[in-house]
């Protein structure tokens, strides 16, 4: 529970509170919230930012890795939650492929495949 004088810092961001956590920096049990207006919902994350560790933290990440030094282990957890992200976009975009198998062969061919080209590629098998 918070008391007079703590000192609090608080985040919506999701990649920086775990980042934040990761490097070892405290919750705030119970304070962690969230927060529903108009059909929204917003995450809070606090954190005790006693020392004003995590807010130095915090200021380096909103900076991106332009403003950590390359072996920061901050910005490991920066570049690992972007990438992370632009592989999850690379998935959503891609086309779904079918696995067929068929004794010791295996085919993939796209699930958008019209019938023709299902068709040849069966033809492999």
């Amino acid at each position: 529970m918070l008391q007079s004088g703590d000192l609090v810092y608080i985040t919506n961001n999701i990649k920086l509170a775990c980042a934040l956590f990761t490097l070892g920096h405290k919750f705030i049990e119970g304070e962690s919230c969230v927060v529903e207006s108009d059909n929204k919902r917003d995450i809070q994350f606090a954190f005790n930012d006693a020392g004003g560790l995590v807010s130095q933290d915090a200021f380096k990440w909103k900076g991106g890795l332009e403003k950590m030094t390359s072996e920061e282990p901050l910005a490991y957890l920066w570049a690992y939650a972007h990438n992370r992200d632009r592989l999850l976009d690379e998935i959503k975009q891609a086309i779904p492929m079918v696995r067929v198998k068929c004794g010791d062969k295996t085919l993939l061919y796209p699930k958008n495949a019209t019938a023709e080209q299902k068709r040849k590629i069966m033809t492999k098998l």
